[in-house]
């Protein structure tokens, strides 16, 4: 008696024998009564046999035999029946085993060529959905629809493929709702993969926000994945810019985490020694080797063998060390300590370095080396600053619990315009001045009871520059057009001796004075003799950013200009 060795995608398999005068319907979810008459009639018995695979059709193939031997039909499927012809036989199937491929030979690999895109979540309430999200609409575009589900922890069916498991405890359940094409299994090993990069990403913002570190605005969290990007890359070496207090040592530390090292995190500051004490306390020295030195140092590079090493303010190390480090970096890591001329060692680090200095512009004065500078540079990642990441500020706010009776947190406490003053402010501190600045506000205090004044004047206990209050915006009528543009004429008129004449001239007159004069009018900034330090225009232009929705740069940019051409009624 022969038999259907049916096989489809991720190991599904059934044997069948084969007894005429049945027949056997083969698919995801048959229905007898799609089978056609032209198989034998209603004296022909068909058995169903379910194979649950998406990119098997519901009703795909039916098999019986003959007074011929074994006869296969395909039932229209999507992805075609695909037989295994025995050994040494031409292609009529006689009296034997038959084995046949549902949906497995046909596939397009470029269907299965990319992944989701990089999804967006702010944390464990919305991990989930962001990746349900994600997946649904990357299936949609290779032409599969399909339900996904977030199914609770602890549910039965974890062992499915078709179940991908959450960093959160969670699972994605993933039910096509027709039958998918034949990449359906490697389309979904692709899900499987990127939904285990995103899992390792969201673990590792966990873990940095348990350690202190706040993980709130995109900005920040983009600087926070290319750091564990460049760590599990294998990156050698990496470079972290931006301003003081904005995190960068923090970020060192997401780097160390993430790139398997078990040796230690070390960190030296370049701007703390001189040029003979930083080569000793980064390479290592002998006993007598310099001036007061009486006992051997281990420097940095050895202490952090299997490890990391961080060089803080990197921009500030002496010239005449700088081609010790590029050496160090250039040759393997291989090194000489101080008083050891000739012996040669190597350590195995890899190597983080942050500056709070343009080092493209340090390189043009002569105070950074530029070969040190290409050799650094292979994965740099901006660190922003804190006026860029306004929900950072926000989710700090939040994690600062009021005191005494009254529940909530420090944001809650403060009011709706002191929170528009916080926005405004361009904490040149970063989160130094953030922190301090808390620390200045009452945890006694109930919702919505800081006022503007008195987080005013909290700012300005702690700002390098005491500003005044920006002046409260008047209001703002009809757009006068014809008037802003004569004004913008007369003084391009003013300034060039003649009306614009070329089509640069003319975009000149337009970014130049046209444009700076209807922002200030549309937004009701200012009056032209009004006079304003650098810390209120810089205050003054985040909020007119806000009214105006648009970037802060735009805002900066065209009030500038304005004050430039037009302040005090030039």
């Amino acid at each position: 008696m022969p038999r259907v060795i049916a096989k489809g995608p991720n190991q599904i398999e059934c044997i069948v024998d084969l007894e005429p005068p049945h027949a056997v319907l083969l698919g995801r979810a048959p229905d007898l009564r799609s089978v056609p008459p032209t198989t034998g009639g209603s004296a022909r018995s068909v058995n169903a046999v379910v194979m649950a695979a998406p990119s098997i059709s519901a009703n795909h193939a039916l098999v019986w035999v003959d007074e011929d031997g074994v006869c296969v039909k395909d039932l229209g499927s999507k992805n075609g029946t695909w037989l295994r012809l025995p050994s040494e036989r031409t292609v009529r199937v006689a009296d034997t085993d038959v084995v046949l491929h549902l949906a497995q030979a046909v596939g397009d690999d470029a269907a299965a060529s990319d992944e989701p895109s990089t999804s967006s979540w702010s944390g464990t309430g919305d991990f989930a959905s962001a990746m349900a999200d994600a997946i649904e609409a990357w299936l949609l575009q290779q032409g599969i629809e399909v339900q996904i589900s977030v199914v609770a922890r602890g549910q039965e069916g974890h062992d499915l493929p078709t179940r991908i498991p959450l960093s959160t405890g969670e699972g994605l359940d993933i039910a096509p709702l027709a039958t998918a094409h034949g990449s359906w299994s490697r389309l979904l090993e692709r899900a499987w993969r990127w939904v285990a990069r995103q899992n390792s990403l969201f673990d590792a913002e966990e873990e940095a926000r348990g350690e202190g570190l706040i993980l709130a605005s995109h900005a920040i969290r983009g600087a926070h994945r290319e750091v564990i990007d460049a760590a599990q890359s294998g990156a050698l070496t990496l470079l972290l810019t931006g301003p003081s207090g904005a995190g960068k040592e923090v970020l060192a530390e997401v780097f160390h985490r993430n790139s398997g090292r078990t040796g230690p995190f070390i960190a030296v500051n370049c701007s703390m020694f001189s040029k003979e004490l930083l080569r000793a306390e980064l390479f290592g020295a002998s006993a007598g080797a310099y001036t007061d030195s009486k006992q051997r140092i281990l420097g940095a590079v050895e202490r952090a063998q299997g490890g990391t090493l961080f060089l803080d303010e990197v921009g500030e190390m002496a010239l005449d060390v700088q081609p010790m480090l590029l050496r160090f970096l250039d040759h393997g890591r291989e090194f000489q300590s101080l008083g050891q001329y000739g012996r040669t060692q190597r350590a195995d680090v890899r190597v983080v370095a942050a500056t709070n200095r343009d080092l493209r512009e340090a390189v043009r004065c002569g105070e950074f080396r530029a070969d040190l500078w290409y050799r650094m540079s292979v994965h740099v990642v901006d660190v922003p600053a804190l006026r860029a990441r306004w929900d950072d500020v926000l989710a700090y706010l939040e994690s600062i619990k009021l005191e005494g009776a009254v529940r909530g947190t420090l944001r809650e406490a403060l009011s709706t315009e002191a929170l528009a003053l916080l926005r405004a402010h361009p904490w040149e501190g970063n989160f130094r001045e953030l922190t301090n600045f808390a620390q200045r506000l009452s945890r006694g205090a109930r919702p919505g009871s800081i006022d503007v004044e008195t987080c005013r004047r909290a700012l300005e206990r702690g700002a390098l520059r005491v500003t005044s209050a920006p002046p409260p915006a008047p209001s703002v009528g009809p757009t006068d057009w014809s008037g802003i543009a004569s004004r913008a004429m007369q003084a391009f008129v003013e300034d060039r001796g003649e009306e614009p004449r070329t089509w640069d001239e003319q975009k000149e007159w337009n970014e130049k004075y046209f444009k700076p004069l209807l922002f200030v009018h549309m937004s009701g900034a200012v009056s032209p003799e009004l006079p304003l330090d650098e810390g209120a225009l810089s205050s003054l232009a985040s909020q007119l950013a806000q009214r105006m929705h648009a970037d802060r740069g735009t805002a900066a940019k065209q009030l500038a200009r304005y004050f430039e051409r037009f302040r005090g009624g030039r």
